[in-house]
């Protein structure tokens, strides 16, 4: 049986335009069209155009041209240095520079046998472009076969330009492209923009690495049916994996891949993916059959993972989302991620969510379960979740009420469960112009729990909650040329343009009274902390609705901005500010006997300072720190650095040290060392324990047919003390998609910021 085969434009991250990586040198090859010379710019419909330096002409026999010669028929134009034209059958015998070009094809060669009316012929020792891409190649014999399906005879085919070659420099390489295909038989057909080859040998810079019986591959980069490059491992779970692209329609697709693990055996992926004009989403199912190092207790040896995302528009009010994943066993990430954060995951969840949204209403249904992967940290399941808000549009200083209520029934193996029903009313309004403002709002907030598993089966608890937001705003010119430096003529030039600054001081007032509710439980709530947060114009300290914050207190904070008049871009923003407590807070998560023991009695937060900006076109500056007046310290501050310049030179620097909890540096960049080579690079550092967590170091190679990545990862496990070190390759060529895990670029945009596909 012929071993059948075809390659695919990359199917899923949609890469930038290849002429960009280009040089002028580059392009300026023969492989690029050529500029014909045409007789008429408005040809009439069918009528034969006849100009040459010399010859003679016959009505209804054969011309006879030489020198300069131009042939023109509609979009058909055809120059050379000698030709006959035979009026009778329309047909042309041309030789000596000879260039054919018709719509999406241009040929050049020394003799060409072509039939005018019916685009057919036969051209010897051709050169050929083909499509919008920039397809070309060479040819011992091309036979057109009509005006858009071309025969090729010993030939060769790329998307890439000749003079692309990293050999290009060396004597005799300007004929050489980094990679083409070779065959002794090719069928391009313009109308499909498919090609077909037989005999194929996959070459890159003119050595053979690999032989095709049967080939079909894209003409313009379209997506297209066969198998995609295949995927070496370098890591633990090492082996290479065949992915099969499965093209079924322009809005619906998959790919089925077929791996060998290490140690585990052989791993199927498949993933479907569809989009119409009411539905989008995507179905992901992974399964080894029998993996040969999973020690079952049940003796199963299969081992499986699902996720499906789906998404369903209903109509203009209503839509549907689903996101559901699961795995086979409790140490699937463990054996096959490629991350820390992959592996140390507790929990997966299923959700399915119905929202309608009508004018001011929103109603929101769903369901909510997890498989539980670490019983430590298992949260409660939504069985259901109802919610139901109104927010209405108001003009912005009319009186605005809103309304917020959610019943929910939590359940979780050995533990209390129940159905919590919430109610919330607020009401708001606002006063100001653009140089003042107080906005008042209040809000009562009632629950009722309905429980099992405890002895107190029906609680309840209501609250009102009062604040007042109320602030200044002032600024001012900076006018001329603001400079530094002792000598003004040798100082540096700080700012040239013309500039805002603005003082804005604020208050924000929050009443709470207290309540015990140490009773409740807690299904969804966690306290934010104050180092993480900062809190400074929030009424509640707490995330779900099990706990509502006593709060008497007033924020005070005073932010100053420099903007460019001209763009209103901020340069440079400076903030203070600080919480001052006319009450203890004593409502907390710990049990009831523990609330008392645990009030804070402290009479202010922490001063919280922050100041950011742009230091200048490419640098950024990102800082937030906190100053415990009482005890004179610092007990957290973060920093951040982020550099960026035309040159597509990237460098991120971050610190961040909250006292006793975290004590954490990450550094990464990317830097080109020229058009074609970069260097990226990222780590993060735990320095509380003397830890790496995790470090990525990769090269990359491009031109404009051409791009690789080479990354290496090394990362803590989630045991906390063994590493894993993945290796991730890609090798994409323009016109055949990608080679290698896929992987790579994404690990680089994950961890650089500011990373792009360049």
């Amino acid at each position: 049986m012929a071993l059948t085969t075809s390659l695919s434009a990359k199917p899923y991250n949609q890469t930038k335009e290849w002429g960009g990586q280009c040089s002028t040198t580059e392009l300026s090859q023969p492989n690029i069209q050529t500029t014909l010379s045409k007789i008429t710019n408005a040809p009439y419909p069918d009528a034969i155009y006849l100009e040459a330096d010399d010859g003679t002409i016959s009505i209804q026999g054969t011309s006879e041209l030489q020198g300069n010669i131009i042939i023109q028929r509609n979009g058909t134009i055809f120059n050379a240095d000698k030709a006959t034209f035979n009026r009778k059958n329309n047909s042309i015998i041309a030789e000596g520079n000879v260039i054919l070009s018709t719509k999406g094809l241009q040929l050049k060669s020394q003799a060409i046998e072509y039939k005018l009316k019916e685009n057919t012929g036969i051209i010897k020792g051709a050169n050929y472009t083909v499509g919008n891409d920039g397809a070309h190649g060479s040819s011992v014999q091309i036979k057109q076969l009509s005006e858009k399906r071309l025969r090729l005879k010993d030939a060769t085919f790329t998307t890439c330009p000749a003079n692309a070659s990293p050999l290009r420099h060396l004597t005799g390489a300007d004929k050489i492209s980094s990679w083409n295909l070779a065959s002794s038989n090719i069928l391009l057909n313009q109308n499909t923009q498919i090609g077909y080859a037989k005999n194929v040998t996959f070459n890159v810079l003119n050595v053979p690495v690999f032989y095709f019986p049967w080939l079909k591959f894209p003409i313009n980069n379209q997506r297209l049916s066969g198998f995609l490059s295949p995927t070496l491992r370098l890591e633990t779970n090492a082996g290479i994996s065949i992915p099969y692209y499965f093209n079924f329609a322009p809005n619906y697709d998959a790919t089925v891949t077929v791996s060998t693990l290490s140690g585990h055996g052989v791993q199927f992926d498949n993933e479907f993916r569809y989009l119409t004009p009411h539905h989008n989403g995507k179905l992901n199912y992974i399964f080894i059959p029998e993996d040969k190092a999973f020690d079952s207790p049940t003796n199963d040896k299969r081992r499986d993972y699902f996720e499906v995302l789906h998404n369903t528009r209903v109509n203009q009010t209503t839509s549907i989302k689903l996101h559901a994943e699961g795995v086979s066993d409790n140490k699937y990430f463990d054996d096959f991620s490629t991350s820390l954060e992959s592996s140390s995951r507790s929990a997966l969840q299923r959700r399915l969510e119905i929202t309608h949204n009508k004018k001011a209403w929103q109603l929101t249904a769903a369901v909510e379960d997890y498989q539980i992967l670490d019983a430590k940290d298992a949260p409660y399941a939504k069985l259901p979740e109802i919610k139901l808000q109104y927010s209405p549009l108001t003009a912005p200083n009319a009186l605005k009420l809103g309304m917020q209520s959610e019943l929910v029934y939590f359940d979780k193996t050995n533990a209390i469960t129940g159905s919590r029903a919430d109610l919330k009313l607020t009401a708001s309004k606002k006063w100001g112009n653009q140089a003042w403002f107080i906005k008042p709002a209040v809000s009562f907030e009632h629950t009722l729990y309905s429980l099992n598993n405890t002895d107190k089966s029906s609680l309840s608890r209501s609250l009102p909650t009062l604040t007042v937001d109320t602030g200044l705003f002032f600024d001012r010119d900076l006018l001329g040329s603001h400079t530094f430096g002792s000598d003004k003529n040798n100082s540096k030039l700080l700012f040239n343009k013309a500039l805002t600054q603005t003082l804005e001081p604020r208050l924000f007032y929050t009443y709470t009274p207290y309540k015990d509710q140490s009773e409740l439980p807690i299904f969804d709530t966690s306290e934010t902390s104050f180092s993480e947060t900062t809190q400074l114009f929030s009424a509640n300290r707490f995330t779900g609705r099990d706990r509502i914050a006593d709060a008497n207190q007033i924020t005070f904070a005073v932010t100053s901005r420099i903007q460019d008049r001209q763009n209103g871009k901020e340069l440079l923003k400076g903030s203070i500010g600080q919480i001052f407590y006319f009450s203890d807070k004593t409502v907390n998560l710990l049990p009831q006997a523990e609330q008392i023991k645990n009030t804070q009695t402290n009479k202010q937060s922490n001063l919280v300072l922050e100041l950011s900006g742009r230091v200048n076109n490419n640098l950024q500056l990102s800082s937030i720190g906190l100053w415990d007046q009482k005890k004179k310290s610092i007990p957290g501050y973060e920093l951040r650095l982020n550099y960026q310049d035309k040159k597509k030179r990237i460098l991120n620097v971050a610190y961040r040290n909250l006292k006793t909890e975290l004590q954490q540096f990450n550094l990464s960049t990317a830097f080109p060392i020229n058009d074609k080579w970069s260097v990226t690079a990222s780590t993060e550092h735990d320095m509380q324990n003397d830890r790496n967590l995790e470090t990525l170091v990769g090269v990359e190679y491009k031109t404009c047919c051409v791009k690789t990545r080479f990354v290496a990862k090394r990362y803590l496990s989630a045991d906390n003390k063994s590493y894993e070190t993945p290796i991730f390759i890609e090798f994409e060529l323009k016109g055949l998609g990608n080679i290698g895990t896929g992987n790579a670029s994404n690990q680089l945009k994950d961890k650089i910021y500011g990373y792009d596909d360049y």
